[in-house]
């Protein structure tokens, strides 16, 4: 039986790959007596001291697919400012843990589940709100910590997500992968201990939400797979002093439903496949409380994948009572009439054009040069796929066009340019408005 001891441990966060300043000096105590060793993480203003939070050093199992050994997996450790900034500049920020969305400058307690082997995953599943549209992922967080708050343990970390996410008991149907860094990008994302560790995804397009709903609920899940830890003690059968993180900060002798919650945190298990976290069990063991407890402190950026959106782009020619415009009045959505206003029409009567180029048509490249057909000083700036009469008793007339409800027309893009009859003009008889270029969103 080991003496106590005291263990000093300064600690430096790094946010996404970028170090920061120094943090306070944190003393652990441990008290070795027995294979099960209780403390607790008290957070403070000052030092976060540790004296009984639960060690479990129990007989040699293997969890998540070979690993619960005699290494700790739920270990104390402290998550402090210094961290890259949190949240979203634009769109929808998703967070299920309950740890601050911008870390403070008070440490707050998280635990480390260092069972997860190299090629095992940790994943957050989300809900989206029924109305919500098709999401584009643009930024996604990794929590990445060590024992303590140990500074500097690197990781090499796939990013995986997934769409149409479902659950069948401890079960988990992943739905459609729809993107992996290694695989679509030949990247990996360099995670760092102790830290919530960033990265840009927007180039990616990275789409969810286009799944059917499941029991009435459309689910996305960001993951993250291990590929190598590079933690110099660790391994798969003793456990890895750094790997992800959760939210808990205390011990619990039985899964508490409001600490670790159910169809919220997944893990992928070597021989098993995904399984809910709050579920999961290994040679009939279940791992929450005593080898995973929490939530994963694993979020993401989102904002709508397909705007729908109505610009001008180019100008038109004058006519004699000015220049034709195009004027969005209902924007283009699916399972809605779109309208678009025409302003300007001289004697009333004019020809919508929409096509799905600006840069070629039947007249060749765009834009083209209409003087030779007799309309001088005017541009063709769309291609000729489909034209419709617009008829009015003022200047200014509508046209409109039903949008299927079909999502495989979301993102569509098409643009549009308006003829405006005006005989006397010129020998072609009219003048073309400016153009617009339109995509179908929802």
């Amino acid at each position: 039986m080991p003496p106590a001891r005291s263990v000093l441990v300064c600690a430096r966060r790094i946010g996404g790959l970028q170090r920061t300043s120094d943090l306070e000096v944190a003393r652990i105590r441990h008290s070795y007596t027995t294979p099960l060793v209780l403390s607790r993480l008290a957070v403070d203003d000052g030092p976060a001291q540790i004296d009984e939070q639960s060690i479990w050093a129990g007989s040699r199992i293997t969890m998540l697919a070979r690993t619960i050994a005699s290494a700790t997996l739920l270990v104390a450790s402290s998550l402090s400012s210094g961290l890259a900034a949190q949240g979203c500049s634009s769109g929808t920020f998703w967070q299920r843990d309950s740890l601050p969305a911008v870390p403070s400058s008070i440490p707050t307690g998280v635990s480390v589940i260092q069972g997860m082997c190299e090629g095992e995953s940790a994943g957050i599943v989300f809900e989206m709100p029924a109305n919500m549209p098709v999401q584009k992922i643009t930024k996604v967080v990794a929590p990445w910590g060590a024992a303590f708050g140990a500074a500097g343990f690197l990781a090499a970390l796939d990013i995986e997500v997934y769409d149409g996410v479902s659950f069948s008991g401890q079960n988990v149907n992943m739905g459609q992968l729809v993107f992996s860094l290694t695989q679509n990008a030949n990247q990996n994302l360099q995670a760092s201990s102790h830290a919530l560790n960033e990265f840009d995804t927007s180039p990616y397009n990275i789409v969810v939400g286009t799944q059917p709903p499941v029991g009435g609920v459309r689910r996305f899940a960001i993951c993250f797979r291990t590929d190598i830890n590079f933690h110099p003690s660790g391994s798969c059968a003793t456990g890895w002093p750094a790997n992800f993180f959760t939210d808990n900060s205390s011990f619990q002798f039985v899964c508490n439903p409001a600490i670790t919650p159910q169809q919220t945190s997944i893990i992928q298990i070597a021989g098993q496949g995904w399984r809910d976290a709050a579920l999961a069990t290994v040679q009939g063991i279940q791992l929450c409380p005593l080898y995973y407890s929490g939530t994963w402190a694993i979020r993401c950026c989102s904002e709508d994948a397909f705007p729908a959106t109505y610009s001008s782009f180019g100008p038109g020619c004058p006519n004699s009572i000015g220049t034709a415009q195009l004027i969005n009045a209902v924007l283009p959505r699916l399972g809605q009439t779109m309208i678009v206003n025409v302003t300007n029409m001289p004697i009333g009567l004019g020809l919508m054009i929409t096509g799905t180029s600006n840069q070629a048509s039947t007249l060749g490249f765009l834009p083209a040069d209409l003087t030779a057909l007799g309309l001088p000083g005017c541009d063709l700036r769309v291609s000729l796929d489909l034209t419709a009469g617009i008829i009015t008793f003022g200047t200014t007339g509508s046209w409109s066009l039903a949008i299927p409800n079909q999502t495989n027309l979301l993102g569509s893009q098409f643009y549009q340019q308006a003829f405006v009859f005006d005989p006397p003009l010129n020998s072609f008889g009219g003048a073309m408005s400016d153009a617009a270029e339109w995509q179908i969103g929802n």
